[in-house]
Formats: structure tokens, C-alpha cells, sequence
């Protein structure tokens, strides 16, 4: 496959997993001295680019285009480095950012994600290789009282056209080729006297994938609870449960959708499960998996193409891989050792079974000495799978 090539969209499954068949081919290190710790790593949809950000309040970009260009071929080496195409720094903290779903790299125009500083309105911001990162177009909601609000949380629609956003109490649609106010904004909770609704922070927001029999979006709040929104109008409430106590930890930071558009997996902080519900029965969870998390950070998780195997970061440093087609609460199928600190990002390819895993976490040395040792790095790991027809 030649680096220029347009990109497959192979379906691929994980199988045989062993640290003897998992290899580290690409990799990039913070460093303390840029704030200590990765938050977050997403591949791009045309699976070219990784963007991470970082504890400075960073963006940053890497080329990885003939990294995979490389296994594409498979051509074999020692791990290379990843290619920092680009850092944008912020001022404020960086709370979410979203690649625009059909980004492809030959195409410079639709090479942009949107980001969410806080204090700042929603940004359509470029990330071509060409490095370009300049603002494109700005997305602002205002309470009630005419005040700025920052969005928690910010996706694309599947479709592309829409920009989805999570402030405090409400939920926001905007026309990605109008810049401005919403098209719709709808309050995610009912009248101040009735207890109906989401209360508090939208902390996710993630949209039904395009294989899903209808288009809701899903949001989750840091109270625990979890809510399906109609997409296609109004932003109208379809339905709201509670994370039963057991799962719930202090909140949801993290919700994605399995590849069939069926299942709703959600992670909480300080909690010791990813848990799961099927949208066609809301009655209780369908499926639990054993993840114990024990700090305010947000630790992500993903699926492989196919969406049989859960892969999520630990506290450890390990990879933990599990089969939803099997599940064993007391253990995961696979364990990687991949950091030497909490892995705080993973992020499978959309159509290779490579992995990026983002490490590090907010560290505070004791007075009298220096500050513990930590691992703030990024890799690429190229993980045994078959391809499906």
C-alpha cells in the first residue's frame, strides 16, 4: 500500500492476544516539562492522524500516515517515532474535541476537528498536514442570563452536518455551516419544581452510530445518570436512567457506542466496572466488565472493528482486552503491558488492528524530594487480528 493510497475500510476482529504477538511500532514522549500527562488520544476517521491532548492544555497532532502505511505493507523494525505535525496550546482548559467524520487527509478541507476550551465558544478548527490549524468557525450558547457557556462535551453527528454539545444542563445542536448560535438548544432536565430530567453537567455526549435503527444521541452526566435524546428535532428526551449504585462511582466520564449501534457501554470515575445497556430493553444492564479505576481522571476505552473485543486502559500501565461475546467479570481475556503509568487513552484504528494508548497522570512529589517517576507517552501497537470479508 503505498502511502498516498486511499485507505481500505477493512473490518478486523483481535485474536491469539499474547505480549508476544502485541509490538510497539511507533511512539512519542511529553516529557514532564509539558504538564506530565496525556488525557486523550483519537485516531482520525481516515486513520492518518492521531490527535492527543495533554495536562499543559495542548493539542497536538502526529502524522502517522507512513507508520501505517508501513504495517499496511508489512514491513517490520524497530518502534519508530510519531511525527508531531502540529501543537495548538490553549490558554484555558481543553475539555473535549471530535474529528469531523470524514476527514481524509487528501483532502484539506475536510481536515478539522472541533475542540472545547473552557470559558471559549466551540471551535472548528483545522488539522491538515499541511499544518494549518487556524479556526475555521465558532460555536457559542448562552444561558438564560446572556452568559457564555463552555461546552463539556462536543461531537459530530454521523452525518457530519451537526455539531453536538454538553453544557450544564442542557443540550445543544448547531449547523456546522452556520456559525453562531444553536439551531436547538433543549434543557436536559424538566421545570425547576418537577425532578424530571438530567441535572448537573453534561460530562459525554455521544451519537448513535450510523448503524443504529434510529438517530439518538446519548448523554451521560456526573451524577450518574444516562439519557438517550432524539437527534433528528428538538432534542426531546426519549429516556433517562440512573447507573445503578453498584456501577456508579462518581460519575460518568466516558460513553460509547458498540459498532452495532445496539449496545451503550459507559465508564465512571472511581468506579470498579464498564457497564452496558442494550437500547431496545432499559430495564438493567446487559453486560459488566471489571475495571477498576480509583481517580478523577477520565480513562478511556474503544472497541475493534467489529465490536467483539473491549479494550481499556488501567491504572497500571496494562491493556486490558475483553470478549463482550464471553464476558468473565473476574477477568479480561488478554492483559498488555503497555505504560509504566495510568493508561489513560486507548483508541483502536478504524480499519487496521493497530492501537494507540496514551499514558500519565498528575503526580505530586513529596517536599523533601523529587516528583515521583511517571510514564507521559504515546504508542502504537500493532495487535494479532483476522480480517472479515
Amino acid at each position: 500500500m503505498a502511502e498516498d493510497a486511499a485507505a481500505p475500510a477493512y473490518l478486523y476482529e483481535y485474536h491469539g492476544l499474547d505480549e508476544q504477538h502485541v509490538a510497539c511500532i511507533a511512539q512519542a514522549d511529553l516529557g514532564a516539562q509539558h504538564g506530565g500527562y496525556f488525557r486523550s488520544a483519537k485516531w482520525s476517521p481516515d486513520g492518518t492522524t492521531v490527535a492527543a491532548c495533554s495536562g499543559d492544555n495542548a493539542l497536538r497532532l502526529y502524522d502517522l500516515g507512513g507508520v501505517v502505511a508501513r504495517f499496511a505493507d508489512n514491513k517490520t523494525g524497530d518502534a519508530g517515532t510519531c511525527a508531531l505535525m502540529a501543537a495548538v496550546t490553549h490558554g484555558e482548559t481543553l475539555l473535549d474535541y471530535a474529528w469531523y467524520p470524514y476527514m481524509n487527509r487528501h483532502d484539506p478541507a475536510t481536515c478539522c476537528l472541533v475542540e472545547s476550551v473552557r470559558d471559549h465558544p466551540i471551535h472548528l478548527r483545522g488539522a491538515g498536514s499541511g499544518g494549518d490549524t487556524g479556526v475555521r468557525a465558532s460555536y457559542v450558547a448562552r444561558s438564560a442570563m446572556d452568559a457564555l457557556m463552555s461546552a463539556s462535551a462536543v461531537a459530530f453527528s454521523p452525518d457530519g452536518a451537526s455539531v453536538l454539545a454538553g453544557y450544564p444542563g442542557h443540550l445543544a445542536r448547531f449547523d456546522v455551516q452556520r456559525p453562531g448560535l444553536p439551531v436547538e438548544l433543549a434543557a436536559t432536565f424538566g421545570t425547576r419544581r418537577g425532578g424530571d430530567g438530567m441535572k448537573g453537567l453534561v460530562s459525554c455526549v455521544a451519537p448513535a452510530p450510523a448503524t443504529a435503527a434510529s438517530a439518538a444521541v446519548a448523554c451521560a452526566s456526573f451524577g450518574g445518570q444516562v439519557g438517550l435524546f432524539d437527534a433528528t428535532g428538538g432534542l426531546g428526551s426519549v429516556a433517562l436512567w440512573q447507573v445503578p449504585e453498584e456501577y456508579r462511582g462518581r460519575g460518568v466520564t466516558e460513553l460509547r457506542w458498540a459498532p452495532n449501534g445496539v449496545n451503550l457501554w459507559a465508564a465512571s470515575r472511581h468506579s470498579q466496572h464498564i457497564v452496558a445497556w442494550d437500547v431496545r430493553d432499559l430495564r438493567g444492564p446487559c453486560a459488566a466488565v471489571r475495571r477498576a479505576c480509583s481517580t478523577q481522571q477520565r480513562m478511556g476505552f474503544d472497541f475493534d472493528a467489529t465490536g467483539r473485543h473491549l479494550v481499556a486502559g488501567e491504572m497500571d500501565g496494562h491493556v486490558a482486552v475483553h470478549d463482550t461475546t464471553a464476558l468473565d467479570d473476574a477477568r479480561p481475556a488478554a492483559r498488555l503491558a503497555a505504560h509504566g503509568d495510568l493508561v489513560a487513552a486507548v483508541s483502536a484504528h478504524p480499519f487496521y488492528p493497530l492501537l494507540a494508548t496514551a499514558s500519565g497522570q498528575r503526580h505530586f512529589g513529596d517536599p523533601d524530594g523529587a516528583p515521583p517517576p511517571s510514564d507521559c507517552s504515546l504508542r502504537i501497537w500493532s495487535v494479532p487480528a483476522g480480517y472479515i470479508a
